[in-house]
């Protein structure tokens, strides 16, 4: 119930603070946690990007080592020696062919920043259709629930006229029975309409949190739709759904792990090129009995190599690893199959409920004009004797049923409408939503 008094009622001026939707959308891609989580998802596979193109550059080692070495040799005449020992060295190697395993590295970190950009975006069209969803039920529940109000309070005015008569002994004690059933009934409808307005309000905090007053809410209106048949929006979203797009960068990232798997069956060859120097390596002292000692001392060098590496056997780990790739490749490709397949029919179960609740609206507006008319007839017949209260709440009640399901039908168009958007990937460029 607090939540419902806060929701009643305007806290600050309604031209202040008033939230369109274009607007609680945009917040919610700007602040959710879910849309932060693919931005630095995007970010990762870009830096990753960084790493697969470290193949093509050289690599360059330095190392130095220094230590005490005791040491009995031939050339000491089997006198042991303490020493120590130094060895250094740079060596820089490039390599020149992999199997063209940098080549496809380098592209499929490219197709995993693009499938990771296109997540991105998959999220924030899905974000915007949860933010549109939950703010049009708050709307919907608030206005549902202010039927069953004025539902409560007809029965309650009603409820009352036919008390007074029984007591005066001119009214039917099973009219008041029955209309006491009636108002209980309607209490009942009351205290759910709350439950399901509360619930809304618990939704719509999930996408933005913070106390929201439905009275900052705006009542969005239909705008244009891509397409005006279902075939060309099926078409349409076949070529921009996020998804979609999504399940094609996955295809090529399997696509260039399955052609990279192929390295490990050519020869490696890497240009080396290697100076080093070292001091006391041969365990041979300066004062050793030999006709050259000092020629033992230190040695220093340099070389220019072409190292070839060819694997010929490894356990079968590279067919495994090629037949695993080509599994991934399969699955993705079913993957897009699925998608396509789940955005087509829920494309047209949108298009059709958009269609269907327009011709649902036009009958409502209908009945409930007549609707509205025939309860003010019954009034000025029940003051002439000629309608009983029954007669009233029977007319009220399918004047009320009328008002419930034009509400209902009406956000029903405007969830679909925003459905339409979603799934031709249409909604953020309709909102003028920006993504970073």
């Amino acid at each position: 119930m607090k939540r419902s008094i806060l929701l009643s009622v305007v806290l600050i001026p309604m031209l202040a603070s008033a939230m369109s939707l274009s607007e609680a959308v945009q917040k919610a891609v700007e602040t959710h946690p879910q849309i932060e989580m693919k931005k630095e998802d995007r970010n990762v596979q870009k830096e990753l990007l960084s790493r697969a193109r470290a193949g093509y550059l050289p690599s360059l080692d330095l190392s130095y080592s220094v230590g005490p070495e005791f040491t009995k040799t031939v050339a000491n005449e089997g006198v042991r020696e303490t020493l120590i020992r130094q060895d250094a060295s740079a060596t820089l190697v490039q390599n020149v062919f992999s199997g063209l395993d940098t080549k496809y590295a380098v592209e499929q970190q490219k197709a995993l920043i693009l499938s990771a950009n296109d997540t991105l975006k998959e999220s924030a069209n899905d974000m915007a259709l949860a933010t549109a969803t939950y703010y049009l039920e708050l709307l919907r529940t608030h206005e549902l629930l202010q039927i069953a109000k004025e539902n409560v309070a007809v029965h309650e005015k009603y409820l009352s006229q036919i008390d007074e008569k029984v007591k005066a002994g001119v009214g039917r004690s099973s009219d008041y029975k029955q209309t006491l059933a009636r108002y209980e009934n309607a209490l009942s409808i009351q205290y759910l309409a709350e439950q399901n307005h509360d619930n809304a309000v618990s939704s719509f905090e999930r996408i933005l949190p913070g106390d929201i007053s439905v009275a900052d809410l705006e009542k969005p209106s239909i705008g244009d739709i891509p397409a005006n048949d279902i075939d060309s929006l099926v078409e349409i979203a076949m070529q921009n759904n996020p998804t979609i797009k999504v399940s094609n960068a996955d295809i090529e990232v399997a696509t260039a792990a399955l052609k990279r798997s192929n390295a490990p069956y050519y020869p490696k060859a890497d240009i080396k090129l290697e100076a080093y120097w070292d001091k006391h390596v041969h365990g041979v002292a300066v004062d050793a009995p030999t006709p050259t000692p000092s020629a033992f001392e230190e040695n220093s060098g340099y070389n220019a190599l072409l190292v070839l590496n060819y694997n010929i056997f490894n356990g079968l780990a590279d067919k495994a690893n090629k037949q695993a790739n080509q599994h991934r490749l399969l699955n993705k490709n079913s993957t897009l199959a699925d998608a396509r397949r789940y955005i087509k029919a829920y494309t047209e179960i949108a298009w059709q409920t958009f269609e269907s609740t327009k011709q649902q609206l036009a009958h409502l507006d209908n009945t409930i004009k007549s609707s509205g008319e025939t309860v003010s007839d019954y009034e000025k017949e029940h003051e002439l004797g000629r309608r009983s209260i029954i007669d009233l709440l029977n007319i009220e009640l399918e004047y009320n049923s009328a008002k419930n399901r034009k509400t209902t039908a009406e956000y029903d168009r405007l969830i679909s409408y925003y459905q339409i958007l979603s799934y031709t990937g249409k909604i953020l460029e309709e909102m003028n939503i920006t993504v970073e």
